[in-house]
């Protein structure tokens, strides 16, 4: 699948005179619980020639295709809006850069943005992932039995959300380094790696009964990070840092097209 993975990408790149930078996996396989069908969620932040910058054009800044017979779900992300949400603390880019599947990288491209990353806004963050938790909470019942993929999808935000509130750090992608905030609750860890196991053994759309200890823990803690998280900081800084990479990126790309 890496093989067809990257022969994609560099089919992209031709038919539409792009380079890619960067393209991970994003989803439940990086995030250490896919189940034996899961999609593969790849995600890539690609930049164009020079030419495609100078323009008053209004222009796409995404590439988004529907998922293949693969079950391959495709997005990409252009430098500069990569850039602009980066600095403005959106978690996706912040996940990316963290992933344990690389399928393709340039320029040292990953080291050189996780370098920048104290443009990362705790209080926006902790509140993006508490509005995740509780959106898939709700989203997840079904006549009283819980999905056990949108249990993750509720366990991992909220996770990272506690990180946020009590490191005030970006919190990992991987699930295991979250998770290890709960290892001295030995029962809740215990039901939470239990939940894991069901998990990673069953199918898209699979239900499961609620498990008790699990959800008082979600109940409590989002009350808890809500609290904390008004108290964390989010200030704005000048972009200049992240202005220099793209001109970089840029002269760079250039000078290998030439």
């Amino acid at each position: 699948m890496k093989k067809q993975i990257i022969n994609r990408l560099l089919e992209l790149e031709t038919r539409h005179n792009i380079r890619v930078l960067y393209a991970c996996e994003s989803g439940s396989r990086a995030w250490g619980f896919a189940s034996p069908n899961s999609d593969w969620d790849v995600r890539f932040i690609y930049i164009h020639e020079q030419d495609w910058y100078l323009s008053i054009d209004k222009r796409k800044d995404m590439m988004d295709f529907a998922i293949d017979e693969n079950e391959l779900d495709l997005t990409g992300w252009e430098l500069q809006k990569t850039l602009r949400l980066f600095s403005g603390s959106n978690a996706s880019p912040y996940e990316w850069l963290q992933s344990p599947v690389v399928y393709h990288e340039i320029s040292n491209f990953r080291e050189r943005l996780w370098n920048l990353r104290t443009y990362f806004r705790p209080r926006s963050s902790a509140f993006h992932y508490l509005g995740l938790a509780k959106s898939s909470a709700k989203k997840g019942l079904k006549d009283g039995m819980m999905d056990i993929k949108k249990y993750f999808y509720v366990l991992r935000p909220l996770l990272a959300a506690q990180w946020i509130c009590n490191k005030q750090t970006v919190p990992p992608m991987e699930f295991g380094p979250l998770l290890a905030q709960l290892v001295k609750d030995k029962e809740l860890h215990a039901a939470i790696i239990e939940l894991t196991r069901k998990k990673t053994e069953a199918n898209e759309g699979d239900l499961t009964d609620k498990v008790p200890i699990i959800e008082d823990y979600i109940d409590s803690q989002i009350k808890t990070c809500a609290i904390k998280a008004k108290e964390l900081l989010s200030e704005p800084r000048s972009n200049e840092s992240l202005n220099q990479l793209f001109r970089d990126l840029l002269r760079e790309n250039s000078r290998k097209k030439g």
